[in-house]
């Protein structure tokens, strides 16, 4: 019976890098033109929650940066040996984070407006995090969990001129055996760009705020992990106050207000946890024919170049993690997917016998946005920062699929 208690494990730590010994530029923005920070308004945080049953461990890491390179993320499964389906870590998204092409060890080329491999950023963020892996492990107690979401009105919307957006915030409430919470998953989408390019100060942005505000109003040294969802085309609706310092904390502090309301009213769960990854093969890596136009005419660099420099960077292979909880399916997308293929993941979800599918964005490793075929050949930004072609998306749905009809069997 003790073997199918549920457990659970929190760790917070400072991934903060001491921006005057390490040599980092601030990502988020080519607009940057790889300036470095001028200083740190808020300090970023890797966020762990770790737990165990029935024999299964999973570790889910929240990181305020950028992006998780796969580069990161097999330092991390190395120093804490864990397997790579027993890890599932995302980055916030926040545009105010040491630029994470640092952390890849792929991207040893200069590009103007985009970070270069530093080896010193990567040693300092695997050890803080692995440290803060190992923290939770040690600390795994006996756990109940509940869930609860909601559609919000209003707080997100779709940047490429649709409709479409998925308005879905997800709130896991973990708590001690006595009812005591002390952890809480919060899954959104949105882009962490109210901040502008001229922000020159670290910041974990708008995920920021919704963290502190959480582990504040939970007490007990409670740790708050934010997860985006498919924010690939969202951005969000921030227009209040009186410049980007005000709209930053109102915008964040509107959405910890909601996942609070959902943490108090959520619904306790059975205790079931399974994990699964799989590698998916990606179509052969290729730069949008406006990628080739706009960068190489902007930054004067020969379209042949550029194409070697993309095939350089991309995997052939990706992968897609999926991690249950309960009745929650985490999904987590190697990159930055579209609301309609968010949404796509919920329906196939919905098939395998879940209403809690919910899609994560930029885990465990990065290749770019992740469109459908109709909006990579609409073309605009979003389209010249996907490198596989096309069929991208479709082929990284299938592995979506794949990795959902595994845990819910």
């Amino acid at each position: 019976m003790g073997r199918h208690r549920l457990r659970a494990g929190i760790a917070k730590i400072d991934i903060t890098p001491d921006i005057h010994r390490i040599r980092i530029q601030l990502g988020g923005y080519n607009a940057r033109l790889n300036m470095p920070p001028r200083g740190v308004h808020d300090p970023i945080f890797a966020r762990v929650l770790a737990l165990e049953w029935g024999g299964s461990r999973v570790v889910i890491v929240s990181l305020d940066h950028l992006l998780v390179p796969w580069s990161l993320t097999r330092s991390v499964l190395q120093a804490t040996e864990l397997a790579p389906e027993q890890l599932f870590m995302g980055a916030t998204h926040t545009h105010c984070a040491p630029d994470s092409m640092g952390l890849n060890e792929r991207m040893r080329f200069p590009l103007p407006g985009v970070g270069t491999f530093t080896p010193e950023f990567l040693e300092f963020t695997v050890e803080r995090v692995a440290r803060a892996v190992q923290q939770a492990l040690e600390r795994l107690k006996p756990a109940q969990v509940s869930l609860n979401a909601a559609r919000l009105p209003n707080l997100n919307r779709n940047r490429r001129g649709r409709p479409l957006v998925d308005p879905t915030m997800t709130a896991l409430r973990v708590a001690r055996a006595d009812g005591t919470p002390f952890a809480a998953l919060i899954v959104y989408a949105a882009h962490p760009t109210i901040y502008p390019h001229t922000m020159m100060e670290v910041s974990a942005e708008f995920p920021g705020v919704v963290q502190t505000r959480i582990e504040r109003a939970l007490g007990h040294g409670a740790v708050a992990l934010f997860l985006n969802g498919a924010l690939g085309d969202v951005s969000p609706v921030a227009d209040e106050g009186r410049d980007a310092h005000e709209r930053v904390q109102r915008y964040g502090t509107k959405l910890a207000d909601h996942a609070l309301h959902l943490l108090r009213n959520g619904t306790p769960m059975l205790p079931v946890l399974r994990a699964y990854q799989v590698q998916v093969p990606l179509p052969e890596a290729r730069p949008h024919p406006a990628f080739l136009e706009t960068t190489g005419r902007e930054y004067k660099v020969p379209k042949s170049l550029l194409q070697q420099l993309v095939k350089r960077l991309m995997p052939e292979t990706a992968p897609v993690s999926a991690v249950r909880i309960g009745e929650l399916v985490l999904v987590g997308f190697p990159g930055e997917p579209i609301s309609s293929l968010g949404l796509r993941t919920r329906e196939i979800g919905r098939e395998f016998g879940t209403r809690y599918a919910t899609p994560v964005a930029l885990v465990n490793d990065w290749i770019g946005y992740i469109l459908t075929r109709h909006e990579y050949f609409k073309g605009n930004y979003e389209a010249t920062i996907s490198f596989n072609g096309p069929d991208a998306g479709e082929v990284i749905m299938q592995g979506v699929r794949a990795a959902l009809q595994a845990v819910m069997r």
